[in-house]
């Protein structure tokens, strides 16, 4: 099942949720027993097939949010069965409800551009707790790319949909240091947002260059440690990053003000 896993991710990308199948219904459709298949699954992508397709939903609702359509339509067109599971799961995974996140959206875009564009603040760190444990990260980009703002986290799945455990908004390329990381086991994620005039660039990252450390990271085990990241382009087969990285920057940016 390893082998066919990059298939099996790009069809319930592109065809499974548009479709609105479920999880036995995809597992029937690549001849697996529904319990197996789900069982082999996490344990070769480290998330439910549950969470990933939740997650591709709100993705999905992500991407129409700048068009003039009602939060039920938004719903009915990500594949939510109700506008409660819509609610709570979108809010889950952005820290936002679907009205609340589209408000806000041009005012976190403004305060991005001026962050963007400011050479006063390189980067912007965020953490949960306090703690010694450390990393840095080199990012790499391909030849071209006009770098708008990298995101660099710690997460504790390989989607992320989540808040960081520790993370870092930044300018720079190099020199970037992940700290304050509680002891655990975390995914090194990155992903690279080009320069854009276009709102929703910022919020739906699906077209954005994303990279990551192919081991889980244990702190304090690997503290001190140092990590180089090639960013590259997305593939079908990615889970989306529905982390809202203009709130967590904002958000940072002005309680130090």
């Amino acid at each position: 099942m390893k082998t066919k896993m990059p298939e099996i991710l790009s069809f319930i990308s592109e065809e499974a949720v548009s479709r609105k199948m479920t999880s036995e219904e995809i597992a029937v459709h690549f001849g697996y027993d529904k319990h197996h298949f789900s069982r082999k699954f996490k344990e070769i992508n480290g998330f439910s097939i549950a969470e990933f397709l939740s997650s591709l939903k709100v993705e999905k609702a992500i991407f129409e949010l700048d068009e003039e359509k009602r939060i039920l339509d938004l719903q009915e067109r990500s594949g939510f069965e109700s506008s409660g599971s819509f609610t709570n799961t979108f809010k889950k995974y952005t820290g936002s409800s679907p009205k609340e996140y589209k408000t806000k959206m041009s005012e976190l875009f403004d305060d991005m551009k001026r962050f963007e564009t400011d050479d006063k603040d390189q980067s912007i760190a965020h953490f949960e707790e306090k703690s010694q444990s450390f990393c840095t990260v080199t990012i790499e980009v391909p030849a071209g790319f006009e770098l708008g703002i990298v995101f660099i986290g710690l997460f504790r799945t390989l989607i992320p949909n989540h808040m960081p455990i520790s993370g870092l908004a930044t300018k720079n390329l190099i020199g970037n240091k992940l700290k304050n990381i509680p002891n655990g086991d975390y995914y090194l994620l990155a992903c690279g947002i080009s320069r854009s005039t276009n709102v929703l660039s910022y919020f739906n990252l699906g077209n954005s260059l994303r990279g990551k450390e192919d081991e889980r990271l244990s702190f304090p085990n690997c503290s001190g440690n140092h990590y180089t990241i090639k960013l590259r382009e997305p593939i079908p087969e990615d889970p989306p990053i529905l982390v809202n990285v203009g709130k967590l920057l904002i958000s940072r940016l002005k309680n130090t003000i």
